[in-house]
């Protein structure tokens, strides 16, 4: 059975759950952070090390999955994934020492990490052209709904049952995943043959590529600045505002919501204009909300709440927007593109608190963002005259496939 003569829509919403369930694995852990610490007696630092080592394996696992999944196809590594996951999940309930704790949740980043790619590799398998970006949108947004979602399910999950309940109820998730693509995934199809140069010369040459290397410079970019946001604004609004706890989680739920929207209304929007006109509007969008964010955070929390609303739009329009693009512009090497893709968005997420935290203790909040959204807008300006001068990128696919 090939994906063709699948029924595509189902394995769509499989692969979507699939991608959802990864993301959880990763945000339900947040809330139970206290307890890691107080169960473990370990200290802050190396709890956030939990974090910070699952964030990393799963950026340089996408390097690796992605070479695998174009030869090898997705079930190849899913299967395994999944049972990997199983076991690794088991080891964090079962544990009492913090070190084989680090282990087996490393061994989950490097189940879970397979995931994304994985179901971004089948939609661009399963569809062509405007159903692509569609299926694109699908999965973007349960994507974005995953982190929303996430931290409070851990919260009520942790103060039951403690830390140990959450990874039981991920060994639960894990196998039910595990029988649903055991039984419903379709079987890899025999893979095209291809250069023996593949693989890690197609990296340099994907680099080398002036729209490839333009889509990842912005994907970084835009990552960075987003969880630059996340771990300023809580200190924004405790610090200046002086929000209690409650309110500042509240502020958070506009940013979420919008990042749903913006992926949902990709979907839609798509199919009416075409990739290189919502690729220019979008990142202008986005320059002019996080410019906004540095001029009014410390003016109005009004303005600056409307600005972060509109960035997170921008952030879920242009997420499957760069994802479909890429796609297209590397055809044959699709998965190869989208583990590139993912790393340097799991970097940029890495980075951002990192140096947005060393950027705020020598210059001013306002002066920061502010210059992240210039800096952001120039890239952006470049990359639109790149694409209306060189390629005509639309919403179909792409005949013309780079050879490697």
């Amino acid at each position: 059975m090939g994906y063709r003569n699948s029924k595509p829509v189902f394995v769509l919403y499989i692969v979507c759950v699939s991608a959802f369930f990864a993301s959880l694995n990763q945000n339900i852990y947040s809330p139970i952070i206290p307890l890691i610490k107080d169960s473990f007696h370990v200290s802050t630092t190396l709890v956030n090390l939990t974090v910070s080592l699952f964030i990393f394996i799963t950026a340089i696992m996408q390097i690796i999955y992605g070479a695998i999944l174009d030869l090898k196809g997705s079930r190849f590594i899913l299967l395994p994934s999944l049972i990997l996951t199983v076991f690794a999940s088991i080891g964090c309930a079962v544990t009492h020492s913090f070190t084989l704790f680090l282990v087996f949740r490393s061994l989950q980043a490097l189940g879970t990490a397979a995931i994304p790619l994985i179901a971004a590799a089948t939609i661009t398998d399963l569809f062509d052209g405007e159903e692509r970006g569609s299926a694109m949108g699908t999965y973007q947004t349960l994507l974005s709904i995953a982190p929303a979602v996430a931290p409070i399910l851990g919260g009520f999950i942790g103060d039951r049952y403690n830390y140990q309940g959450i990874f039981w109820s991920l060994v639960g998730i894990s196998v039910l995943l595990f029988t649903i693509n055991l039984l419903f995934f379709p079987k890899d199809q025999k893979k095209q043959q291809t250069s023996k140069r593949s693989g890690l010369y197609f990296y340099r040459v994907m680099l080398k590529d002036k729209m490839g290397s333009l889509l990842l410079s912005l994907s970084f970019l835009n990552f960075l600045i987003y969880f630059s946001v996340l771990v300023y604004l809580p200190v924004l609004l405790t610090n200046h505002y002086h929000l209690n706890l409650k309110l500042v989680g509240l502020l958070y739920l506009p940013m979420t919501i919008s990042l749903i929207a913006g992926s949902l209304l990709f979907k839609y929007i798509q199919r009416k204009i075409s990739l290189i006109t919502l690729f220019t509007l979008t990142n202008f969008v986005i320059t002019f909300s996080v410019i906004g964010f540095g001029l009014t955070q410390t003016f109005s929390l009004l303005l600056m709440s409307l600005s972060l609303f509109v960035f997170g739009i921008g952030i879920g329009i242009l997420t499957p927007s760069y994802a479909t693009i890429l796609t297209h512009q590397f055809e044959q090497y699709r998965a190869s593109a989208m583990g590139v893709f993912n790393f340097v968005r799991y970097i940029g997420m890495s980075i951002g608190p990192i140096l947005s935290g060393i950027l705020l203790e020598v210059l001013s909040s306002k002066f920061v963002f502010t210059v992240f959204g210039i800096i952001f807008g120039m890239i952006s300006a470049f990359g639109c005259l790149l694409m209306y001068n060189t390629k005509n990128i639309d919403n179909s696919s792409s005949t013309d496939k780079p050879s490697f």
